[in-house]
């Protein structure tokens, strides 16, 4: 494959090191590197309630299938949401499940 002499080998591990050296850097101190922009980015992004379709309510820590389905049925028998509290009406959304996710929801 590749026969480098011992001073190619020494020059390849070098830049390896710098460029780990260098990442590790950028970690630490800068933190503004795109997978943690994404991160916050999508953490500031709240569900509309009276509006998610059952595929979005699912991406909400705590609500299955089944939940998401019995949120829907609740709207469409209710109307729409007028506060975040009237999620606890729905069948099996515990006090602490709504806890959980208040913060990612919105009306």
């Amino acid at each position: 494959m590749f026969y480098l002499t011992p001073q190619e080998r020494k020059f390849i591990a070098t830049i390896i090191i710098i460029f780990i050296a260098g990442a590790s850097v950028q970690l630490l101190f800068k933190r503004d590197i795109a997978p943690v922009r994404w991160f916050k980015s999508v953490r500031s992004f709240k569900i509309n309630i009276n509006s998610a379709r059952a595929d979005q309510l699912q991406m909400l820590p705590g609500i299955g299938v089944k939940l998401a389905g019995r949120i829907i049925d609740y709207r469409n028998q209710s109307g729409p949401f007028k506060s975040l509290e009237d999620l606890e009406n729905v069948d099996g959304l515990t006090a602490k499940r709504f806890e959980h996710i208040k913060g990612l929801i919105e009306l």
